[in-house]
């Protein structure tokens, strides 16, 4: 039994000694009223005894709670950091579009320098520009796929080159083409091989300037070859948007698309 509940049983029974010498009085007292002078007799000293006794008891059975013991630290263990692997750049399996005519909301009659530069938006009408065309495809890593739309039936062509590239501007970016695949008419383009020329400068293989007389638009002409992608959108003859024969193969849509080899 602890000193504490020593005590307190000697001071229940030291109260109860000495009430009978003193008046009454009320008092709690061990979760009850007593009165003084009185303390309920025999039987009210024998339940404070009890009370004090069944408490001392519950402290004496409480287990003894040990000190928090603080966790020891583990030494850190040195782990061998593995090298970062430098990434590797792999080639975009997305085609870039250098041309298109779909709307016909971007006029074609350009000079040599708008040529050169690019112009339209790549949503809709569009040309990406020389200089961009020869940067893409001067390590003779490109193929060329042609989708066309005829403007008489709907039909859909499709021509391909497993050989493209373009030449720098002081070869007046020249064609380099070959492989031709598809379901076109036929290959009008693969014996080209000539330089761009444009209103403004002509390097065709003719006495005359064939940009000129098939619509002003700038293209990889030879003797006004046998196609003339860049013309007049909607217009007739040879100085619309044509494949092979201008009298048969009028085209309502052109695109022209690059996809690096794999």
């Amino acid at each position: 039994m602890s000193l504490k509940y020593s005590i307190l049983i000697m001071f229940g029974m030291a109260i109860c000694s000495r009430s009978s010498a003193q008046s009454c009085s009320r008092s709690y007292f061990g979760g009850q009223w007593i009165s003084e002078g009185d303390c309920g007799g025999p039987e009210m000293m024998s339940n404070i005894m009890r009370e004090l006794e069944e408490r001392a008891k519950d402290e004496k059975m409480k287990p003894t709670e040990k000190p928090t013991e603080k966790p020891t630290k583990k030494p850190t263990e040195k782990t061998t950091e593995k090298p970062t692997e430098k990434p590797t750049a792999t080639p975009t399996k997305n085609p870039t579009v250098f041309q298109r005519r779909i709307k016909g909301d971007v006029d074609f009659n350009r000079n040599w320098t708008e040529y050169v530069i690019g112009f339209g938006s790549p949503e809709g009408d569009y040309w990406l520009g020389l200089d961009n065309l020869h940067e893409m495809t001067k390590d003779g890593k490109m193929e060329l796929e042609i989708n066309m739309i005829k403007k008489n039936g709907g039909t859909h062509m499709v021509a391909k080159y497993s050989v493209f590239s373009i030449g720098p501007g002081s070869d007046k970016y020249r064609l380099n083409i070959s492989g031709y695949s598809g379901n076109a008419t036929g290959d009008a383009l693969s014996y080209y091989n000539y330089q761009f020329s444009t209103k403004d400068e002509d390097h065709d293989s003719t006495g005359t300037n064939c940009a000129s007389e098939f619509g002003a638009g700038g293209w990889w002409y030879s003797g006004c070859g046998n196609s003339n992608l860049n013309g007049i959108f909607n217009g007739t003859g040879h100085k619309g948007i044509w494949w092979w024969s201008y009298f048969s193969d009028l085209l309502s849509f052109s695109e022209m698309k690059l996809w690096r080899k794999s």
